[in-house]
């Protein structure tokens, strides 16, 4: 097997194209259920904006960053995301309040901290990330891997929570898909925060090398310097002992 093959879970460009599959089945299936609920047109279309607004801006950020326009403005489109991410968070928290639950609760959770995982990951490495300085802050006290699990334990949790109270198959579904979804969304995080920290260490050792070749450097020009003046020192007492015996010879 060639080692440059990864599974997919280890690929961001394999996660991105399952992710866009995914969340085209998962719009096309929400709004066919509508439409067998014999909602209206207006019901439909506010159901697309409603609950599948999320979807449809991540599907249209992962179709993006696959052509060389999403590829050029990537930064840009994160911070599109993280402040859609932002008011989806904003949105569980008021939530919480009209309907106090475990899964709310857990909602809100899941939010939170992906969003801060989202915001942490692209743009730590960014001109924001530096002046706002979040290597530094809180959020890098906790390592990455620590942050997907975290993430997948709270994903897990809550697909067994809204399939205990779900009513029908159909719901069955969605939210099966919904999770699957949203683990591949924490990994491909995951994998780049994981790209990010490995280009920052291959940096670093680079610079080092450098250093050590330069003080290499530094260190062979002084030992030739100082060979160069020991040379010197003993040419230079040649000539005075030869100086001193032709001193002696004409005496």
């Amino acid at each position: 097997m060639n080692n440059k093959e990864k599974d997919f879970f280890d690929s961001p460009s394999m996660i991105t194209f399952i992710i866009i599959g995914l969340l085209i089945i998962l719009i096309i299936l929400s709004q066919s259920f509508a439409i067998q609920s014999h909602l209206g047109a207006s019901d439909i279309f506010r159901s697309i904006i409603n609950h599948n607004s999320i979807y449809l801006l991540s599907l249209i950020y992962f179709v993006l960053i696959r052509f060389k326009f999403g590829k050029k403005y990537f930064d840009y489109l994160n911070v599109i995301m993280f402040v859609f991410y932002l008011l989806t968070t904003f949105a569980s928290l008021f939530t919480i309040f009209q309907s106090f639950g475990f899964s709310s609760i857990l909602s809100l959770s899941f939010n939170v901290i992906l969003t801060l995982y989202f915001g942490y990951s692209f743009f730590s490495d960014t001109a924001i990330g530096k002046d706002l300085k979040l290597s530094d802050s809180p959020l890098a006290e906790i390592k990455n891997l620590q942050y997907f699990y975290l993430l997948i334990g709270i994903i897990a949790i809550e697909l067994v929570v809204s399939l205990i109270s779900v009513g029908n198959f159909e719901e069955v579904v969605v939210y099966l898909l919904e999770a699957i979804y949203e683990f591949l969304l924490v990994r491909y995080i995951y994998l780049y925060k994981e790209y990010i920290d490995d280009k920052n260490a291959k940096k670093v050792e680079k610079t080092v090398e450098k250093i050590v070749e330069v003080n290499k450097v530094e260190d062979d020009k002084v030992e030739v310097k100082e060979d160069s003046d020991i040379k010197k020192k003993k040419n230079t007492n040649k000539k005075t002992k030869t100086t001193k015996k032709k001193g002696e010879d004409d005496k």
